[in-house]
């Protein structure tokens, strides 16, 4: 005998990811028979798109989470979800698509640690920091940047498939100003520990492979997909500027070993390669710990120096123009600027959204190379501006707090990030 299906009920979403000028990824969370639910519809020539692909993971509960992707669409128009069954309320959601144009202004958002407790505990974390998400929202930029710990595993949230699901879920669902910000413009991001499992953990993890399986069922990135080589990296472009969004957990190797891989040695491989082969102006290199920095407070890059001066040591030795670190983790926010062989590099590190923020620099915990006036201690977010015209682009970037009000900036032109002659 046929069953009837059951009636399918939107859990949480839409969120909308990665976005070109001809494609969108769209994820939501639903119970019942809801796959094809959900079309998109182009506000300017009034054509709706149906899913070409899916990908899903479930609970033991009978919810997907589901990543759709959109193809065909057209550049520079707005598109928003068009539900075609009554399945609940949901977020306003809109997104453009990349215009057909190689050189554009724009902005973007980047943050990290943004703790978001479900219990009762969520009346201290985040609390009224939640409030940081509509601040962020208002200012209507062209995407987000989750620079890792963009949700924690706590307690036993990170012993097994059905609990890192549940986790993920109960955050996106139980914070409507949450809700509304992941609608509202495209979403990238990358993992650090605390959304991979227990604080600093690294490939020893035995539920790693458990851990990216639920993250990219979550994160509605364009992952690399290479099968000989696991992991959440992956590059994306906007415009003249291309971001290499790496993986600096599923492979890092636990501290105390100097000839230790933080990204591994097939992810470094590709990362080189990547930098190689693109021609953008700007090239942002995200990772959750902060690369410049040689304090041993906490975690870094530093503590990995074969590997790390390995990296460096090529971006400088081969000119790799427009080279900027992106980076989380820290609970506080700084610009670190170091010469690297004639180089003249920069870290970028915004943190946190929602959590705690951390004030331990005492001595030999020291960034030697923060730039004087931009360490802050205040939960925060950043904007990075790129505008000018081609072969004279300036990039800016700027610290604001949870209400808007601007810490910092610094602005650094793209023709001075290169090895000096």
């Amino acid at each position: 005998m046929a069953q009837n299906p059951e009636k399918p009920r939107l859990i949480t979403g839409p969120v909308v990811g990665s976005v070109t000028k001809n494609s969108a990824r769209i994820w939501i969370a639903y119970k019942g028979d809801g796959q094809n639910m959900m079309w998109l519809i182009d506000t300017v020539d009034k054509t709706t798109y149906r899913p070409t692909g899916f990908s899903k993971i479930n609970d033991n509960k009978g919810i997907a989470a589901l990543n759709m992707d959109f193809t065909s669409l057209q550049p520079g128009h707005i598109y928003k979800p068009v539900f075609i069954k009554e399945v609940g309320l949901h977020p306003k959601c809109v997104f453009t698509t990349q215009a057909d144009s190689a050189v554009k202004d724009f902005d973007f958002l980047v943050g990290s640690c943004a703790l978001m407790n479900t219990d009762f505990t969520r009346v201290f974390f985040p609390g009224p920091a939640i409030a940081i998400f509509e601040t962020m929202r208002r200012r209507k930029s062209d995407f987000m940047l989750w620079l890792g710990d963009n949700i924690y595993y706590l307690g036993k949230q990170y012993t097994s498939y059905d609990n890192m699901f549940t986790r993920n879920l109960k955050v996106r669902n139980s914070f409507p100003v949450f809700q509304n910000f992941l609608a509202e413009q495209p979403n990238y991001a990358i993992w650090d520990d605390h959304d991979f499992g227990w604080n600093d953990a690294d490939r020893t993890f035995p539920l790693k492979d458990t851990a990216l399986k639920v993250f990219k069922g979550f994160w509605p990135n364009t992952y690399a997909t290479d099968d000989s080589f696991k992991g959440t990296y992956f590059t994306y472009r906007y415009y003249d500027a291309e971001f290499f969004m790496t993986d600096d957990r599923f492979y890092r190797d636990p501290e105390g070993d100097t000839a230790g891989a933080y990204l591994g040695a097939q992810q470094l491989e590709w990362l080189k390669n990547k930098l190689s082969a693109s021609n953008a102006t700007f090239k942002f290199i995200c990772s959750g710990s902060q690369v410049l920095n040689d304090s041993y407070y906490g975690e870094s890059y530093a503590k990995y120096p074969k590997e790390r001066n390995n990296l460096l040591d090529y971006i400088a030795s081969n000119d790799i123009k427009g080279v900027i670190f992106l980076s989380g983790d820290k609970h506080f926010s700084e610009m670190s600027k170091r010469d690297w062989k004639g180089y003249p590099m920069l870290d970028f590190t915004s943190s946190p959204l929602t959590s705690v923020v951390i004030k331990l620099r005492t001595n030999g915990f020291v960034n030697t190379y923060s730039v004087p006036g931009t360490l802050l201690y205040r939960r925060n977010f950043g904007k990075i501006s790129i505008s000018g015209e081609a072969g004279n682009r300036t990039c800016k970037m700027e610290i604001f707090g949870k209400l808007g009000d601007k810490k910092w900036e610094y602005v650094v032109n793209s023709n001075d990030l290169q090895r000096k002659k």
